[in-house]
């Protein structure tokens, strides 16, 4: 192949490769809900969509955008969460009710709680359901229904997040403490912050945790309730997420900013301080980074690169939040919510992620596996890359390809 024929061959994969980038920030479909669409949550490979609306309905979707099934609560459907595997869905509602489903539409139960229930989290094979509600108790419930034990605070527990496996969980009060639970309700540990807690999250093996406050505090806490890493962005409202293996914690500020931190402490990088972040999400591999303004998406590489950015509504005389967003954790498929409506993006990169290994239950009987009883070794990553056509073709021709998406 000669020199000009072999420059033009290039420029083609390079314009090939760029394909998926150019259609990244156009959505593949939108719902409409009622009312303000409050959280959303997708299924691992992007199948289905799980919503709750101030409407009062939860409702499920399938990768399509068509409307699988709604069920109505008797007052705002504020939280879902929804398994892996797109099997089972639980939702919170002001109605002071946890709500379990399968994905056909069948309400399997519910659970009365003394005040609304403002947060949900299932472990992956929805064995083992948290719930955080206003009336200062964290519930802790089986896939029957069944209350296994409950937690009491002095103050409305608004966040909770729960290990794969149902062995850790975790929970966020305004009583300004982050609390860590084992699955038999022990308390582990009590870490006081300066601050009412707005957002928790926790790594899927158990060993970091990490927390937002209402004014401006972040902190990153080791599994033995060691403070790793406390740091004041600005008087903001902060959500975090940490991706699996807890090496990177993403977190936004409704006064400006989206921060990545190392669970050591580290800024790695800061990005958009001139936009109020509501919502953060965070790819397995720590890849992709997801961050919901006013009316605004925004997707930025592991280096803070904005790879591409979606303007949901254009109305200069009214704005408002993207309350949630979630990236699939195979890594192909965004959705937020914004106003009354769910969007949905599917442009991402395949990296294949083994769930199956974090489960621990199956039904109600423990899985005789080692593998749940102790933490991931280093560099035990769960997920692979699939590498593509472009990256294939560029190491035939001798070029390295180390761009991130």
């Amino acid at each position: 192949m000669n020199k000009p024929i072999a420059i033009m061959f290039f420029i083609f994969l390079v314009i090939l490769g760029q394909i998926p980038f150019l259609l990244a920030n156009q959505a593949d479909w939108t719902y409409r809900t009622e009312k303000i669409v409050y959280s959303v949550d997708i299924s691992s490979d992007g199948s289905y969509i799980a919503c709750g609306s101030l409407d009062n309905n939860f409702y499920f979707l399938s990768k399509d955008g068509n409307l699988l099934w709604k069920y109505p609560s008797n007052d705002r459907a504020l939280s879902v969460d929804l398994t892996p595997d797109g099997s089972y869905i639980v939702g919170g509602s002001r109605d002071k009710n946890v709500y379990f489903f399968s994905n056909k539409g069948d309400l399997l139960w519910s659970f009365p709680t003394g005040n609304t229930v403002e947060s949900v989290a299932a472990s992956f094979d929805g064995t083992r359901i948290i719930a955080g509600s206003d009336d200062g108790k964290a519930y802790f419930l089986s896939n029957k229904g069944n209350l296994i034990w409950q937690y009491e605070t002095t103050q409305p527990i608004t966040t909770v997040a729960i290990t794969p496996n149902g062995k850790y969980i975790t929970l966020g009060s305004n009583d300004h403490n982050v609390y860590l639970l084992s699955e038999n309700g022990e308390l582990i540990w009590t870490t006081n912050t300066l601050g009412e807690i707005n957002s928790v999250d926790i790594s899927f093996d158990g060993a970091f945790i990490s927390a937002g406050t209402k004014n401006g505090w972040i902190y990153i806490i080791s599994n033995s309730g060691e403070i790793l890493n406390k740091s004041k962005r600005n008087d903001g409202v902060i959500n975090v997420k940490i991706n699996p293996d807890g090496k990177n914690i993403v977190a936004g500020s409704r006064e400006g900013g989206v921060y990545i931190i190392s669970n050591n402490g580290q800024e790695l990088w800061k990005a958009l301080e001139d936009k109020g972040i509501y919502s953060v999400s965070i790819n397995p591999d720590g890849s992709k980074i997801a961050v919901g303004s006013m009316d605004s998406i925004y997707v930025l590489s592991n280096n803070g690169k904005d790879v591409w950015n979606y303007q949901t509504y254009n109305d200069k005389n009214y704005l408002y939040s993207i309350n949630s967003l979630a990236i699939s954790l195979d890594s192909t498929t965004l959705v937020s919510t914004s106003r009354d409506s769910v969007f949905l993006f599917n442009h991402g990169e395949k990296k294949e992620f083994d769930v199956d290994k974090y489960i621990c239950y199956k039904e109600d009987s423990l899985l005789d596996t080692s593998s749940c009883n102790k933490m991931l070794e280093d560099g035990d990553n769960p997920y692979h890359q699939r590498k593509g056509i472009l990256e294939r073709l560029l190491g035939l021709l001798g070029i390295n390809n180390n761009a991130e998406y």
